[in-house]
């Protein structure tokens, strides 16, 4: 009988063990994002973009007095990069926002390449560093040579700083990406087989060739319910694509 006991209470002690565990990962996950009230929808501003206009020297790269928008309590700055070398593998090691270190949420690559397409953000509302800054230098480190980039600066309010999912693709003429009810989608784009072309099924709201051979798009798309959606590249060559889908601040409280 006590045995019995014994083993019935060693499964309740492991069953909670587990549940404990499973709570603290939770926690740890959502240890990224900062508390902020539930949104109704999240507003998107492209307030600024860089183009280095061809190679320049490296390791590097800075963009001058970039706009982050007006001051908000809710604001974060979401960072669409498209960059290239001369025939090199290299990597984006580092992004700072005046100073601030950014956070990569996705790349079209995660191993050394001569190109890449990326995303990534930084918080700048209520009680972080960047809260009351609207302009600054915006750093790209690279682990080497001599990069040509593009960048378009986002404005995001309202949206939870963990994507609700991310996608990235090598080498391919489309990327598909479901959208929050609700929410965005931030795409970025790199060709470097072509010198022109276009996205559909997006707002483009960067569209510039860097250097030779090296077209850059960076777009959003906003929508109202939740829904899949494909942008397709129509340039002659294959494209590198990052892309992120946001979701309301606290939706995952709600059935959004």
């Amino acid at each position: 009988m006590r045995s019995g006991r014994n083993r019935r209470q060693s499964v309740v002690w492991k069953a909670f063990a587990l549940l404990l565990a499973g709570l603290a990962i939770t926690a740890v996950i959502f240890s990224f994002e900062k508390p902020r009230r539930a949104s109704p929808r999240i507003t998107v501003s492209a307030v600024s973009s860089f183009n280095s206009g061809g190679l320049v020297p490296g390791p590097t790269v800075t963009a001058p007095s970039k706009s982050l928008g007006a001051v908000a309590a809710n604001r974060d700055i979401w960072l669409a990069i498209s960059w290239k070398f001369s025939g090199e593998a290299r990597m984006l090691n580092a992004v700072t926002v005046g100073g601030v270190p950014a956070r990569r949420l996705v790349r079209s690559n995660e191993v050394p390449d001569s190109a890449n397409s990326e995303i990534w953000m930084v918080s700048a509302g209520s009680g972080d560093a960047l809260e009351n800054t609207i302009s600054v230098d915006i750093a790209f480190t690279f682990d080497g040579g001599n990069p040509s980039i593009t960048t378009q600066v986002y404005r995001v309010i309202g949206a939870s700083e963990i994507p609700a999912v991310s996608a990235a693709a090598g080498r391919d003429f489309s990327i598909s990406i479901t959208i929050p009810n609700k929410g965005v989608a931030l795409i970025s784009l790199i060709a470097t087989g072509t010198i022109s072309g276009s996205l559909s099924n997006v707002t483009e709201d960067f569209n510039a060739l860097c250097g030779k051979n090296f077209l850059g798009i960076h777009a959003s798309k906003n929508s109202t319910f939740r829904q899949s959606v494909t942008a397709r590249f129509s340039g002659s060559a294959t494209a590198a694509f990052a892309a992120v889908a946001l979701r309301r601040a606290n939706s995952r409280l709600s059935k959004s």
